[in-house]
């Protein structure tokens, strides 16, 4: 599957999802979102939790909004399609305790 994050064009975080939901080649369940939850850490969500994807935030099905300069990473059936910059979110936790 091609990366979403690659140089020749950048695709928002919106795009991609939009992308896995209404493709009819791609199941919105298999899509897993990490984002970083204050002050827990990060948290994870799947496709089948979000009900609505807006410019600035991610609406799940429990009535919760995920800001989407929150969300670190985007896998697809286990394969990260999409990362912010090129740190894995362990590196990033990392950082954040310094």
């Amino acid at each position: 599957m091609k990366r979403y994050n690659g140089r020749s064009k950048k695709f928002s975080i919106r795009d991609i999802l939009n992308k896995f939901k209404w493709h009819p080649d791609f199941d919105f369940n298999l899509v897993e979102v990490t984002y970083i939850h204050r002050p827990e850490g990060f948290s994870k969500v799947n496709g089948g939790e979000i009900i609505d994807i807006g410019h600035k935030f991610i609406y799940l099905v429990s009535g919760n909004a995920i800001p989407v300069h929150r969300i670190v990473e985007i896998k697809y059936a286990g394969e990260v399609v999409w990362r912010r910059g090129n740190e894995s979110c362990e590196e990033q936790a990392e950082k954040g305790d310094e």
